[in-house]
């Protein structure tokens, strides 16, 4: 074959403009220019879309559409640069940490007009735009459930929210019951609830069809009950009888009253331990073969050490003049004016009692009821 032919064979087909690139060439540098400055121009149209607070779909789609024309581009073209102009457009939106309610909205409307595909978003700002949402609704759920005492329209305007947003029936309602979860906790970790917050947090309950079986069992809704009879205390009132379905064993005085008992906690006391160590000195001499001779001294001393062991699990109950504790092994009572000082463990409490041989006591309530076992009969100790 002549090499002229071989030359021709050898030129390869411009993509964009479909003539020939030339000898060994795939692409015209002119055309690859034009088809890039194209893309960036319609990039650049796209994204000043999607931050804008109005805009016409059917324009835009035609501009865009007359630059891909004259730029080589194509329908794909299009799609790419509505796509990225939307990325961009939450990638903008999130630059100072956060991305606003009419920001969020702005964005959703421009994919949802455009009809972008939601399985060719970016998983980034989809993820960006979500946690967005979320976590502003959530903080305002939480606001709502302890301010909603003054009416519905706090409630109203909440719902409503939840709709604009899109969530779902499930979604909403896990919404609701982690932001009234997070505003119990929220106030707890400083101090009592009031009667007025109380009163809110119940009234977001029945709003949104939250009913008290449907949060027993969580630490929160325990937490609420347990700040309810501790704000009694403090007022000098005692709670309503605790309903159980167990036997109680303390033998209670006259002068007393139960208020609570608690199940499945261990007691922990301190013991000693001890343990006699010893040394020797001396030196060894060696008086033949294979036999040598020691002198020396040997001298032993005894160590003490204070031990916590766990020494029974059982009953733990708080009447108005003592603490009470039932186990297998162990069963007694110590009076409030007899313990000098409280300690809170997270978990449990610890107790020390007034006398010279006394030693640390503990009881260990688990997560979620040491700091009420502890304020519980630090309080009553008060009263």
């Amino acid at each position: 074959m002549p090499l002229s032919n071989l030359l021709k064979k050898a030129a390869g087909i411009c993509p964009l403009c479909r003539q020939k690139a030339g000898i060994l060439r795939r692409t015209h540098p002119e055309c690859l220019r034009t088809y890039t400055a194209g893309k960036h121009q319609m990039l650049e149209l796209a994204s000043q879309a999607a931050a804008s607070h109005r805009f016409d779909e059917n324009a835009l789609r035609r501009s865009l559409s007359e630059i891909a024309l004259r730029s080589y581009g194509g329908d794909d073209t299009v799609t790419w640069a509505l796509e990225e102009g939307w990325k961009q457009g939450v990638r903008q939106a999130a630059a100072d940490g956060t991305i606003t309610l009419e920001e969020e909205v702005r964005l959703r409307d421009f994919r949802n007009r455009l009809a972008l595909s939601s399985s060719a978003a970016d998983p980034t700002a989809t993820t960006q735009l979500y946690q967005a949402s979320r976590k502003r609704l959530l903080s305002r759920a939480q606001d709502t459930a302890l301010s909603a005492g003054d009416g519905n329209r706090k409630l109203d305007d909440l719902s409503k929210a939840f709709q604009d947003a899109g969530l779902d029936r499930e979604a909403r309602y896990q919404m609701v019951r982690e932001a009234w979860g997070s505003a119990v906790e929220s106030i707890l970790n400083t101090r009592l609830l009031t009667q007025d917050e109380e009163d809110s947090l119940k009234r977001y309950m029945g709003y949104f069809g939250l009913t008290p079986t449907q949060l027993n069992g969580r630490v929160p809704h325990k937490a609420l009950v347990y700040s309810s009879i501790l704000r009694g205390i403090t007022e000098g009132r005692l709670p309503p009888k605790q309903k159980v379905d167990f036997i109680i064993p303390f033998n209670l005085m006259k002068s007393e009253t139960l208020v609570w008992v608690m199940r499945n906690v261990e007691y922990h006391k301190t013991v000693t331990r001890r343990e006699r160590q010893g040394t020797s000195d001396g030196m060894s001499t060696s008086m033949g073969r294979g036999v040598s001779y020691r002198s020396g001294t040997f001298r032993s001393r005894t160590i003490e050490w204070d031990e916590p062991v766990h020494a029974d699990t059982g009953l733990l109950g708080f009447t108005t003049k003592h603490i009470y504790f039932a186990g297998r092994k162990e069963m007694f009572r110590v009076r409030y004016d007899k313990i000098v000082a409280f300690e809170y463990y997270g978990d449990g409490f610890g107790i020390m009692r007034d006398a010279l041989t006394a030693k640390p006591q503990a009881f260990r309530t688990g997560e979620g009821d040491g700091w009420f076992a502890h304020n519980l009969a630090a309080n009553l100790a008060k009263m």
